[in-house]
């Protein structure tokens, strides 16, 4: 196929009743590559994302302020889980039996406590604690009808299996609690109240409330250090911009036009043209450079100049500014070294010599510092492949071999290990972020055919390849 890439089209009482008074007011050998660490912007570098407005949505966000839609909303799929009386949505049933089977294992037996409550259930449990307590106090220790977490089927209240603590804020401080704590973002799940946002999400400190969100997003949120999902899904700054997030693809034809590609939930769709003019480009990568939480494009000419093109909010890009040159001879990827730190260019020479090139004001990068040799001919995606937070190197050789060195946080990797053979049939390598949903990561690879495939990352392991789209052959695909 010529310019126009296809792509494919796959089908596809909140537990404060009972609640007690006192809770509611309540390594690898490192292989040190220089002074500098090289990196990719692991991920979407925008700060949040938009929360799903749909109640049946694993990431929906439900809050004083967000009421499901419809309120009335009971889910289709509940399940009785292990027997007890207490159900849960299937995908989350599923995966609180894994939490408990691995708390088991652990020596730190769990129990459900509560779990689904329906609309109804949750009028009852509402209005007892008003008459109780008074409208302003019963707000504190329990959500209104449409409100409530519980509704979803994807809430759950855990207790040891003694007895001890039971929905009470020293749950937090028992082994049980301390482990959950710990450990239930392996399994897809947060802490839903944690201590001290309690100004965030509206509700005291809740060691014992378990909220399912899947594996990326819980992934997602440990490994940038986010407790909420107020603060996670705080809404996108790039909502109005050209490219909206990290699963968006911009590639250009043959005539020099830009090509937008949105990718989300799983699908990428062709959405147009957004630019001419780009045929005097060797390379382009998609980065918030500028660190306004806006893609940026940054891009080399085939006369080696180099060329950031800062994202507009409201959509398109500013006017090419030239920030370097002499970039003829190298190959190059960007990215964010660690969080809090602006992007920079990784990049090495002719003769394999890899270099750093910080990235300190948003305009023209740093002199480059040497840190290390012999990358020629190898393929480098930088991005979070272990979901712990940090930077790693996912480096394709010339064999084929696809080498992870895992990130540090610091100036250095761990040494490689090869995660993935048979590459070398690939033309260009780069990684995602949300193209499989909210929280998620990726790898996005072009076979010599021109086909398009999508290969998920999900705490270091590689999720089964499926082809996305076909005709990217003749694309210059900014990564």
């Amino acid at each position: 196929m010529s310019d126009n890439a296809r792509v494919s089209t796959p089908s596809r009482a909140r537990k404060r009743s009972r609640r007690r008074a006192a809770g509611a007011l309540l390594a690898a050998t490192a292989l040190t590559l220089g002074l500098t660490t090289p990196a990719h912007a692991t991920g979407n570098p925008l700060p949040s994302v938009d929360p799903a407005p749909a109640a049946s949505s694993i990431s929906v966000l439900v809050n004083k302020q967000r009421p499901l839609n419809p309120s009335q909303y009971y889910p289709s799929d509940l399940v009785n889980f292990r027997g007890t009386g207490y159900s849960l949505r299937r995908e989350a049933a599923t995966a609180l039996n894994n939490l408990f089977n691995a708390a088991g294992a652990a020596g730190k037996p769990l129990t459900v406590v509560s779990a689904f409550r329906s609309y109804q259930t949750q009028v009852s449990t509402y209005n007892y604690y008003v008459s109780q307590h008074g409208e302003a106090y019963a707000n504190t220790i329990s959500a209104r009808p449409g409100y409530s977490e519980h509704q979803t089927g994807l809430a759950v209240d855990v207790g040891n299996s003694y007895g001890s603590c039971v929905l009470d804020t020293c749950f937090g401080s028992t082994a049980e609690g301390r482990w959950v704590a710990q450990n239930a973002w392996r399994f897809g799940f947060v802490v839903r109240y944690p201590n001290g946002y309690t100004g965030t999400t509206g509700y005291a400190y809740e060691p014992w409330h378990l909220r399912y969100v899947g594996g990326d997003v819980a992934s997602d949120m440990r490994a940038r250090g986010i407790h909420t999902l107020e603060q996670y899904f705080a809404g996108n700054p790039a909502r109005s911009a050209t490219v909206k997030s990290g699963g968006d693809i911009l590639a250009v034809d043959g005539s020099g036009a830009l090509r937008l590609y949105r990718g989300s939930n799983g699908n990428l769709s062709a959405v147009g043209v957004v630019g001419g003019g780009w045929s005097g480009f060797r390379e382009g990568h998609l980065v918030d450079w500028t660190g306004d939480g806006v893609y940026d494009i940054v891009a080399v000419t085939k006369d080696g100049r180099l060329l950031l093109y800062r994202g507009v909010a409201g959509g398109g890009f500013a006017r090419g500014q030239e920030i370097g040159h002499g970039w003829s001879g190298m190959t190059l990827t960007t990215g964010r070294l660690r969080a809090g730190q602006s992007a920079g260019i990784l990049a090495y020479n002719g003769a394999g010599d890899l270099y750093y090139y910080a990235n300190t004001r948003g305009g023209a990068p740093s002199p480059g510092q040497r840190i290390g040799g012999g990358w020629k001919g190898a393929a480098l995606t930088l991005t979070d492949f272990n979901g712990d937070g940090k930077t790693d190197l996912l480096a394709r050789m010339s064999t084929g071999a696809m080498r992870l060195y895992g990130g540090t946080g610091a100036v250095s990797f761990t040494s490689a290990v090869v995660v993935g053979s048979g590459w070398q049939g690939f033309t260009s390598i780069f990684a995602d972020y949300g193209f499989a949903g909210p929280g998620s990561r990726g790898v996005m690879a072009r076979k010599t055919d021109g086909s398009l495939l999508y290969y998920g990352i999900r705490n270091g392991q590689w999720l089964a390849p499926r082809t996305v789209g076909w005709g990217w052959g003749s694309l210059n695909i900014f990564r």
